[in-house]
């Protein structure tokens, strides 16, 4: 006979086995650290892809001809074989880590603030300023090119336009870039020399009211500025703006039309208005040669500075442009972003760029 207690005990089921493997327990010491920074990679790599810094990326951009892009109605005109060139630079939107890291590694690429751009505005409000500047650059632009050819350009100016508020000046509270001031304290005013004048008879720390059109809606609006001290002259008020002239146009004896397409701002100017003098001249005035040119240009012909010269550069050797014309105010930066047989010339006026061409 079997014993009873003997099989019995033989049925009792073993204590439970620990489930995790033998391996796991034997590597769980560098295992959870190799874990956690695993995850702490992927984080990082999350906030890197999607983060976006306050920097973007300035790169050069392209050239492009212009009498192609100017229409005119009226007159003969004479497109040229060899046209002259404007020069674009290409402002990233805000940039994730990853981009920002991978743009310094890139060649002729700028790592700039965005506020460098925009100021106090937004992206909409500085795409709309430009496209206003790019108006106000082409219009300029066939004024200066009618005049040069001995056109009568009937004009007289009509307020001051606000260029920049000085930063800290009461000014800049209620000023806006593009505004145009047309009176002081009741008087009208429509030139700067008025305008100056008019302040002649304020003390400094005086609020005053001005009449201001708004850059946005055309709307005359009243606003009070608290004037500050002249930077040359104690005793002198200021409203604290950099402005200019507005000038208002009469008929213009030839239909100019130009299409800038995406491109804005104010520096195609000198190329716009070379552009438009070759299209109504017969012959070349590139000489055959791929020329671009940058700089704003002002009713008196005289050719402004302007901004990131250094990519335009780059961007007009890549393209293998033969002469560059820049203004003379961005020359020696031009020149230090220039490593090939491109030709720089700087020039102060619409007459000297033509010497420059015909100089070729």
């Amino acid at each position: 006979m079997r014993d009873q207690s003997t099989t019995e005990s033989s049925r009792i089921v073993p204590p439970t086995e620990d489930r995790v493997p033998s391996w796991w327990r034997r590597n769980l010491a560098w295992l959870v650290p190799v874990g956690v920074l695993v995850l702490l990679l992927l984080i990082t790599s999350v906030v890197f892809t999607f983060w976006r810094t306050d920097q973007v990326a300035v790169r050069p951009g392209s050239v492009e001809e212009v009498p192609s892009r100017v229409t005119v109605s009226g007159v003969d005109v004479y497109p040229p074989d060899s046209e002259i060139s404007l020069v674009t630079v290409l402002v990233s939107q805000r940039l994730t880590i990853w981009q920002r890291i991978g743009a310094e590694f890139e060649s002729g690429v700028d790592i700039e603030s965005e506020r460098t751009f925009t100021g106090d505005s937004t992206r909409s409000e500085l795409r709309r300023l430009n496209e206003l500047r790019m108006e106000t650059s082409q219009h300029t632009a066939v004024v200066v090119a009618l005049d040069h050819l001995g056109y009568e350009i009937p004009r007289h100016s009509s307020g001051v336009i606000v260029a920049e508020a000085i930063s800290g000046a009461p000014a800049a509270q209620v000023l806006e870039r593009g505004d145009v001031i047309i009176g002081i304290e009741g008087v009208a005013v429509v030139d700067l020399e008025e305008l100056s004048v008019e302040l002649s008879s304020q003390g400094v720390g005086q609020t005053v009211v001005l009449e201001v059109e708004r850059v946005d809606d055309g709307i005359v609006e009243e606003v009070e500025v608290e004037l500050i001290e002249s930077p040359d002259d104690a005793d002198r008020a200021l409203i604290g703006v950099s402005a200019r002239n507005r000038v208002d146009i009469g008929e213009l004896p030839v239909e100019v039309d130009i299409d800038s397409g995406s491109i804005g701002g104010p520096s195609a100017g000198l190329a716009l208005t070379i552009g438009i003098i070759d299209l109504l001249t017969p012959g070349e005035l590139t000489g055959g040669l791929l020329v671009a040119a940058t700089g704003t240009i002002s009713f008196d012909g005289s050719v402004g500075a302007i901004g990131e010269v250094d990519q335009k550069a780059i961007a007009a050797e890549r393209a293998g442009v033969d002469l560059f014309l820049v203004p003379l105010a961005n020359l020696s930066d031009a020149l230090d972003h220039v490593n090939g047989d491109m030709r720089v010339v700087g020039v102060g006026t619409l007459q000297e760029a033509l010497d420059a061409l015909a100089g070729n």
